[in-house]
């Protein structure tokens, strides 16, 4: 028979309530520095101006729309921010076993 040994698993609300503490914006954190990420974010910065300007300007019910989209997606990079953290918090309480 194989052995089972008892594993003692991540407290995952613990660390999104730690995470949510002391991670206010973490991406100001880790990328603010890389070149990377610099030149991605002002090419999405370019391409929602023209967008932008392709509507009509900011008044338009296009636009509108298209900020309900901006906003929708930034909400759903933020879980995706935790969630990824949770992981890396995972697999270092499994790397320190």
């Amino acid at each position: 028979s194989v052995l089972k040994r008892k594993v003692k698993v991540m407290d995952r609300e613990y660390m999104r309530s730690y995470y949510r503490r002391f991670y206010e914006n973490p991406s100001d954190l880790v990328v603010t520095e890389s070149d990377e990420f610099k030149e991605k974010r002002d090419l999405r910065y370019n391409l929602e101006d023209e967008l932008t300007e392709m509507m009509g300007g900011t008044g338009t019910i296009m636009y509108k729309k298209f900020d309900e989209y901006i906003s929708a997606f930034s909400e759903e990079m933020e879980v995706m921010r935790e969630e990824t953290y949770l992981l890396g918090a995972a697999d270092r309480e499994q790397m320190l076993k």
